[in-house]
């Protein structure tokens, strides 16, 4: 091979792993890898625990009320308990009533009852479940963080006795 012709195919070869890099990096369908990554982050909503813990107030075949003592900070700030004291920072939650519904087909269960011992006036109960949260970057600009909440997904009830036995 003369001078020439091994200068070029020197050069071909210095051009193609130069150039095999790049053909790596390019994306199919023309976008941007970070418009790919912020719609695949964006395809699901984190979900969430959601807890609320409280006195029994009443039990129905269709409902269970509570009077709400404490609660997880997504379901303070997930709008599914009112504010009871607007003045203070923060959602102020004790106090509030919560009923939650059996549409929502979770498991009741019942600790400490024996034999016809019923759930009473101020037996405890716990609410736990999980609640989709959008992710601030993919929600509207200006959605409140409660408007970024999905409806809570209830999984299970828990009545604890607190009275004595009859």
């Amino acid at each position: 091979m003369n001078k020439h012709a091994r200068m070029i195919a020197t050069l071909t070869a210095a051009g193609a792993l130069l150039a095999l890099p790049a053909t790596g990096l390019a994306q199919k369908g023309g976008q941007s890898g970070a418009a790919k990554g912020k719609a695949k982050s964006c395809a699901t909503a984190k979900k969430l625990s959601y807890r609320i813990g409280g006195t029994l107030e009443s039990v129905a075949a269709d409902t269970v009320t509570l009077k709400v003592t404490s609660a997880n900070i997504h379901a303070r700030r997930s709008g599914e308990i009112a504010d009871q004291n607007l003045t203070k920072k923060g959602v102020q939650i004790k106090g509030a009533t919560v009923t939650v519904p059996t549409t929502d087909a979770f498991t009741l269960k019942l600790n400490g009852f024996e034999g016809t011992d019923t759930p009473s006036v101020g037996d405890r109960v716990r609410v736990s479940g999980r609640i989709a949260l959008t992710k601030k970057h993919c929600a509207p600009t200006g959605t409140s963080t409660a408007d970024r909440y999905a409806e809570p997904n209830v999984k299970t009830v828990t009545i604890s006795d607190r009275d004595a036995d009859a």
